[in-house]
């Protein structure tokens, strides 16, 4: 913690004996004022022994002094540690600016909570110390995001955490201005590991953790794309996939995929469902076993090398909207065997649909899903229908919208729809290739 004290002219300003900077002069101007008194005086031999002893001492405070800024130096990178103690003094200045820290204007004195900035894995890390009156976080996030500026200007706070003891906050900060979109050049950059998906750069996951995907969007925001890239993975990689194709873009993919795992009429769709269910049934028999084998409780498919299964589910409204009341109640409860129970027996969910309405999908369905992607502009009941919370007031730019995944993130990130046009990957050849050169 500082404190700050309000000088003649006003404003609050931190003594400058506290800085480092200003105990290296004095020990310098020491140093060098020592030399200069032994030059002129001609001190004796004893005398001189002192004052080299008194230049040793101050060498050596030096030196340690030295250290002390080379350890962060060498750990962060010269650019990095000299940014995070300019950042540091960034969000100092604007909580003094804002006057975040009291809500009294003419006080002698103020307090500002220790501030810590770091770097790892391509993000900022912001520790701040809790004072008393430090409540409204929104103040203090929009704080430390107007302090972010040159090189790292488009990162903004993507998550905040409170100390157990209420005594701190740590703010996470990523880049959400830099375009992530994924764009494979080659067939080999579909290429994933089973269970593997990238949906943009450095955004990977891995559906044994992550289960299930949603993804909204009007026609033409790009929830196709999305679906595409993420089927072109699994043929990579052996996943057994499953269609329920809604709009029958996907069943042209019987002239080299089974056709017995395309549905695309009402009566095709509940029947691959139930098949489904009765897969996770048996599955789940298997996973009884594995424990027993191997006496270990909270085993997944993943643990035991289970193949993993990807339901495809395109246009979801569209399918609910033509069905009866007694193929709807079918299609649901299937749905919910998959989303409740398919993660531990490595069977998954990846569905596109226009609306999160729950006229579409009860929210028991909604609810289950790890990664929620909401594509195109949208209102805000929309947006938390989705989220359970508004991601942004105003448009996004098209191909592009929003994501949060459970465990990873606490409020929506940009998103990026992947491009597989560019270098010509989203033909049926791509496809087929993919298919028949998996392992």
């Amino acid at each position: 913690m500082r404190v700050y004290r309000k000088n003649q002219r006003g404003y609050y300003s931190y003594g400058i004996y506290h800085y480092l900077a200003f105990w290296i002069v004095i020990f310098l101007g020491i140093f060098l004022l020592s030399t200069y008194v032994r030059d002129i005086l001609k001190l004796d031999v004893v005398k001189d022994v002192e004052a080299v002893s008194l230049m040793s001492a101050l060498f050596l405070g030096i030196i340690e002094i030295i250290k002390i800024l080379v350890y962060p130096i060498k750990n962060k990178g010269l650019f990095k540690y000299f940014y995070s103690l300019s950042l540091e003094r960034r969000i100092r200045k604007a909580f003094l600016n804002t006057m975040t820290l009291n809500i009294v204007k003419d006080l002698p004195r103020i307090e500002v909570p220790k501030i810590k900035v770091t770097f790892n894995d391509e993000k900022i890390y912001v520790f701040v110390q809790r004072l008393a009156g430090m409540n409204d976080l929104e103040k203090i996030q929009a704080n430390i995001n107007s302090a972010v500026v040159g090189k790292y200007r488009n990162f903004a706070v993507v998550e905040l955490i409170q100390a157990d003891d209420g005594t701190s906050f740590s703010f996470i900060l990523e880049d959400l201005g830099t375009d992530k979109t994924f764009i494979p050049h080659t067939v080999d950059d579909l290429k994933q590991d089973p269970y593997f998906i990238e949906l943009q750069e450095n955004l990977t996951l891995n559906l044994s953790k992550y289960p299930h995907v949603a993804i909204w969007g009007q026609t033409g925001s790009g929830k196709t794309t999305v679906l595409m890239s993420v089927i072109a993975q699994c043929l990579s990689n052996n996943t057994e996939l499953y269609f329920v194709d809604g709009k029958t873009e996907f069943s042209s993919f019987s002239v080299f995929y089974p056709k017995e795992k395309i549905a695309t009429d009402n009566i095709e769709v509940v029947s691959l469902l139930k098949h489904i269910s009765e897969i996770i049934m048996k599955r789940q028999k298997q996973m009884a076993s594995a424990v027993q084998k191997r006496k270990e409780l909270g085993l997944t498919g993943f643990d035991i090398k289970l193949k993993p299964i990807v339901v495809v589910a395109d246009e979801v409204g569209s399918i609910v909207a033509s069905m009866s009341s007694k193929e709807k109640k079918e299609l649901v409860n299937n749905l919910l065997q998959i989303v409740q129970k398919g993660r531990s027996v490595s069977v998954f969910l990846v569905m596109a649909s226009q609306s999160p309405a729950t006229t579409v999908l009860p929210s028991d369905i909604r609810s289950q899903f790890s990664t929620r992607i909401l594509l195109g502009s949208a209102t805000g009941d929309t947006q938390r229908m989705a989220f359970d919370q508004v991601a942004t007031t105003g448009g996004v730019a098209k191909f592009q919208g929003y994501y949060m995944t459970s465990g990873l993130t606490v409020q929506p990130q940009k998103f990026f729809v992947p491009n597989l046009y560019e270098h010509d990957l989203a033909s049926m050849q791509i496809f087929e290739r993919l298919y028949n050169e998996k392992e």
